[in-house]
């Protein structure tokens, strides 16, 4: 179903956010698929419980037709015993009358003895038949009650399996629906963000920053040349003012998580103070970011993390000078609060 799709869309996202623990994205993904395993079961068992309805459906029609049939068939040989009964008493008189009669016959001739007395045993045959037809209707009666009563019970039973599912399947939406509005508001903030970077960074495009989305995220990179010389880790005055409008924005937005990331090219740095390689100044160069962000007070430190990924990120694999500028830089990336996303994700 759609939702399932939502799912997946979500929980691909959620496992690129690097400000996220390993472990907690790894585990949040199983139970995201999970879910999407224990709703496909669902619809699967429905199904197959639709399938099984639908025949004891039609095996209860027929059995309530076949009880009508043989209800009918007893009323009809309960009264035909009844006749049977009336005319067995009427053969027991016919009887004593013919065994007074073959009394006074005796004397009489053996012929009309013997026809009269084969009269009688083929009456009594006839009326024994009838009875015995009359005790096996009976008790096919009886047999197909017991399937009827048993039909029933297993379709009750198939019948509160289906609301089971149903009830399951109905609760797997509503918690799908509730995971996709988050998404959708996180979705709705990264977009709001991006608008305002916008406005408050516009002045600085033409210098090498630039504002852009990506997997959720929201990314500021701004160029060596715009924030530092080469080889030093000390703003300058227009890096300055590019980072404190960025922190502007960051203030007022307190539920975006802070990653700074310095990058630098492949050429190596050989130093010999506080600087010896290339990790060591995108470190510095990041945490020298986040202390400008910082001279903001109304931002907490605990929303942000700075990180040096050295050479080994790059924009651009090309061993070119073009290359190496687009490498030589700072991105500053803006995540939303996740926390409502993996609280729905870990609820289930």
């Amino acid at each position: 179903m759609k939702g399932l799709k939502y799912i997946i869309i979500g929980v691909s996202l959620l496992s690129m956010f690097a400000c996220v623990p390993l472990n907690q994205l790894t585990d949040t993904k199983k139970k995201a698929d999970r879910l999407q395993d224990e709703n496909q079961l669902l619809k699967d068992e429905n199904r197959e419980l639709t399938v099984d309805n639908n025949e004891l459906d039609g095996q209860l029609v027929t059995l309530q037709k076949r009880y009508l049939e043989l209800e009918k068939q007893v009323e009809n040989l309960k009264d035909e015993r009844d006749e049977l009964i009336y005319s067995k008493e009427s053969l027991e008189r016919n009887q004593k009358d013919l065994e007074r009669q073959i009394n006074m016959l005796k004397e009489g001739s053996s012929e009309e003895i013997s026809k009269l007395l084969n009269e009688l045993q083929t009456m009594q045959e006839n009326l024994q038949e009838r009875e015995d037809r009359v005790y096996r209707a009976e008790e096919e009666l009886k047999k197909r009650e017991e399937e009827l009563a048993r039909a029933q019970n297993a379709l009750e039973a198939q019948q509160q399996k289906i609301a089971d599912a149903e009830e399951a399947m109905a609760q797997q939406q509503a918690r799908m629906m509730e995971l996709q509005e988050a998404l959708d508001n996180q979705k709705k903030a990264v977009n709001e963000l991006k608008e305002k970077l916008n406005l408050a960074l516009r002045g600085f495009y033409d210098q090498g920053l630039s504002v852009y989305e990506k997997n959720g995220k929201v990314y500021v990179s701004l160029e060596e040349n715009l924030l530092f010389r080469t080889g030093s880790y000390n703003l300058g005055s227009d890096g300055q003012k590019a980072i404190e409008s960025l922190s502007g924005v960051l203030a007022a937005n307190p539920e975006i998580n802070i990653m700074v990331e310095g990058h630098t090219d492949n050429v190596p740095f050989n130093g010999t103070g506080t600087l010896k390689d290339n990790w060591d100044l995108s470190v510095m160069r990041a945490t020298a970011v986040t202390k400008i962000i910082l001279n903001n007070a109304e931002i907490d430190p605990a929303r942000i993390t700075a990180a040096g990924r050295s050479e080994y990120v790059p924009l651009d694999d090309a061993n070119t000078p073009e290359a190496r500028r687009k490498n030589r830089r700072t991105e500053i990336i803006l995540t939303p609060d996740l926390s409502t996303v993996f609280d729905i994700i870990q609820s289930n």
